[in-house]
């Protein structure tokens, strides 16, 4: 895969906003990328279940709300952009309207809808989409959106790092279409790491194409990887992950993201949800 030009970042203002901003600009200046920064703004009607309501809203009290609505969002825009007019120039990232430059860029875009549906709109012309970790540790729509949607791998962030390095990558392998597509993906990282080491769970079951294959398929890259085993046998898979992660002292975890049905809904597996819930590191995810 080719180094990605263009990352996409959805942006709300729920909380390190800076802390997020700086993180995304990091990963930019990494890959000598572009970075679009969306700021979504909505209509207080999309907030009505269905038509009746709206129509039952005086036509006044509408207008009013979605003037508070509008007027709230510019101020929020403006603070906002500003803010990260500051943090482009700190660094050293061009900020630009349209058109392209060389080195790092950045743009800033204001749109108006669902942030999950322009994630999953403007990610289809992205290479990359870099996401906060939730709040509250369980995944967002926002992510889910990106993953499941877009068709693009996924950056999570956690929240208040402010920088990106790759020197130490981490591939939780299990020979799955999810983290093979993850690997892919990740070739651009995986070619300048220092180290790339290959995570199994020591006791799960044979699969296919196995760790062999797959250090073979990397040397094939010119990407020296090593094997590694983890413990699962006390703990859940995700935990035995995010365990081996954080005493190794890895920078950035590759893996696939993997979801279940439950009758009408799509829903993350329990290894997806904990490394989304409780990763200190960066994790390249697809689906």
């Amino acid at each position: 895969m080719m180094s990605p030009k263009t990352l996409l970042m959805p942006l709300s203002s729920s909380g390190q906003v800076e802390e997020r901003l700086q993180g995304a600009l990091a990963i930019v200046r990494y890959f000598g990328a572009h970075l679009d920064v969306m700021h979504a703004q909505v209509s207080p009607r999309r907030f009505f279940p269905d038509d009746r309501i709206s129509l039952a809203v005086p036509a006044e009290l509408l207008h009013q709300l979605e003037m508070l609505a509008t007027k709230s969002t510019e101020q929020e825009s403006v603070a906002m952009r500003s803010m990260f007019a500051r943090l482009c120039q700190s660094a050293s990232v061009e900020l630009i309207s349209t058109g392209r430059v060389e080195g790092p860029s950045a743009t800033w875009l204001d749109v108006t809808g669902l942030r999950s549906e322009m994630v999953a709109e403007r990610g289809k012309v992205s290479d990359m989409l870099v996401i906060p970790q939730p709040r509250l540790g369980v995944p967002s729509s926002t992510f889910e959106s990106a993953l499941m949607r877009s068709g693009k791998p996924v950056m999570l962030m956690p929240r208040e790092q402010t920088c990106f390095r790759a020197e130490r990558v981490a591939i939780a392998w299990n020979g799955s279409t999810e983290v093979s597509r993850a690997v892919s993906a990740a070739l651009p990282i995986l070619k300048r790491a220092q180290e790339v080491h290959v995570l199994a769970d020591r006791d799960a079951r044979a699969f296919k194409p196995d760790v062999k294959d797959l250090l073979v398929y990397l040397e094939r890259h010119d990407i020296d990887a090593v094997h590694k085993t983890f413990d699962s046998h006390h703990k859940s898979a995700g935990e035995a992950i995010v365990d081996t992660l954080h005493n190794e002292g890895y920078d950035l975890l590759v893996m696939g993201a993997y979801t279940h049905r439950r009758v009408h809904e799509q829903v993350f597996g329990g290894v997806t949800s904990y490394v989304v819930g409780h990763a200190k590191i960066p994790a390249l995810m697809m689906h």
